[in-house]
């Protein structure tokens, strides 16, 4: 049912992501859901290798910010997850890095307020 809930809400943001940047197109709500859905499947599959890549990456910048920067690797890894998801849709497109990171921005939040229970790593 979380699950159910969690891409439905995913679908709203992506959506609605047009009247936030103007290099955000979906072509109408069912191509949204069908990005969301796309998004989630690329973010269980290899959401994890991102994460990780983008984590080792950031090591120095972490150590020079105390551990701040840290903050940023679930929305850098959204933000390449989107972008890979409007290369592999047509009806979905990102066309600049400054709009998936504000929709991934969307993302992560909304995440944090649907399951605040869960323990967040990385």
């Amino acid at each position: 049912m979380r699950l159910l809930l969690k891409w439905l809400l995913v679908t709203l943001v992506i959506a609605l992501s047009p009247r936030i940047s103007s290099d955000i197109h979906v072509d109408d709500f069912g191509s949204a859901l069908w990005a969301a859905f796309v998004y989630g499947l690329l973010f269980v599959l290899i959401g994890w290798l991102i994460r990780l890549v983008v984590t080792l990456m950031s090591i120095v910048p972490g150590i020079l910010t105390l551990g701040l920067f840290f903050v940023l690797v679930p929305i850098i890894s959204n933000a390449v997850l989107l972008k890979l998801t409007a290369r592999m849709l047509g009806s979905f497109d990102v066309t600049s890095w400054t709009a998936a990171f504000l929709l991934s921005l969307a993302i992560t939040l909304l995440g944090l307020f649907v399951d605040p229970q869960r323990k967040r790593t990385g």
